[in-house]
């Protein structure tokens, strides 16, 4: 073997190792950078608008930054803070709830499915709900008590931001010159995961985010207990091809009908088709635009495949994560044609 590839290699392996390491200490803020993606890409246009008046890049990320913080970035955490609340207190009262009695209909119910499946007879679903309970309650309760660990993540959020925004153009333009690609290949795959980005989250997951708050603030004004709780369920509902929010609003109408809240069940059914309906047939299209077209299945895959390896920070990452591929299958097919032209 030759000494220079011998130091190609060597500098290839410690150039990987470094890399390695440098992702793991970066890895538990890697949430708090894909948020701070997603908004600089999605505020660009106000950063830019910003920068037109004032002519000073400093400044115009700054007003930026402090807008985005105090219109959306403390908000959400305040509102996390309290589904974080919500689902303590409901998995704490599940858990400390006897199951073993229950209402005749329900206890007849039982007796005929364990008679027919005499294998379910044998499962304690009382013991598993509890232990579910528990351990979702206790996971909640240290999210609750890691306020410092929240606090710190979304100042890295914020000074990512600002970063981003400010000298957003020279980290792509590094990024660029460190490919092994053409200049013009990581130019398009950039630009495509670009417009990818900014139609998958605002096309999309801004929109199920605002039909989540339209949900809980219903809930509020017609009296459903857990509105932050249900708003977040009816946001992910919002992303099911088909089925939407109402996923939680039907099941709350039909309750506050139940209850003899007829008027409150009137009243939330309108706000639902209505209100929420709006965000949906309204303002959506007016916020997807034209940019690309993505199959709810495979947005709704993304984020519930990105909660489930990442945890929270998956709802972006994974969005993210598919974009990218995105982008570069069609790098790839251009790719692919180029060589079939070149062998024909």
């Amino acid at each position: 073997m030759s000494e220079a590839k011998l130091d190609a290699y060597f500098f290839t392996a410690l150039f990987i190792s470094v890399l390695f390491v440098v992702g793991v200490l970066f890895y538990p803020f890697l949430g708090a950078l894909a948020l701070a993606v997603v908004l600089a890409t999605l505020t660009h246009p106000f950063y830019r608008w910003i920068r037109n008046k004032v002519k000073n890049r400093t400044i115009a990320a700054l007003l930026t930054v402090s807008v985005v913080t105090l219109a959306i970035l403390l908000p959400a955490a305040g509102l996390f803070m309290l589904l974080l609340e919500e689902v303590q207190g409901i998995m704490e009262r599940i858990a400390s709830t006897d199951f073993s009695t229950m209402p005749s209909v329900l206890e007849a119910l039982k007796l005929r499915i364990e008679e027919t499946y005499p294998l379910i007879a044998e499962i304690d679903f009382h013991a598993m709900v509890q232990m579910a309970a528990q351990h979702t309650g206790s996971y909640a309760a240290s999210m609750v008590a890691g306020t410092a660990g929240l606090i710190l993540k979304l100042f890295v959020v914020i000074i990512a931001l600002y970063y981003f925004l400010k000298d957003g153009k020279h980290f792509v333009e590094v990024i660029i010159k460190l490919s092994p690609l053409t200049d013009n290949e990581d130019t398009r795959i950039v630009e495509k995961l670009r417009v990818v980005t900014y139609s998958l989250i605002r096309g999309t997951l801004v929109i199920a985010f605002l039909q989540g708050i339209m949900v809980g603030i219903g809930f509020v004004l017609f009296g459903v207990a857990n509105p932050v709780l249900w708003g977040t369920v009816a946001a992910v509902g919002a992303l099911i091809p088909t089925v939407g929010t109402g996923l939680v609003t039907i099941p709350a109408v039909v309750y506050l009908f139940v209850q003899g809240e007829i008027a409150a069940a009137i009243g939330l059914a309108a706000w639902s088709a209505l209100i929420v309906g709006l965000v949906d047939n309204i303002i959506g299209p007016k916020l997807i635009g034209h940019g690309a077209q993505i199959h709810p299945l495979f947005i709704l895959l993304s984020v519930l495949g990105g909660l489930a390896v990442f945890g929270v920070a998956g709802f972006l990452l994974g969005p993210l994560i598919f974009g990218l591929l995105i982008a570069l299958s069609e790098i790839y097919q251009v790719k692919i044609r180029q060589i079939h032209n070149m062998s024909a």
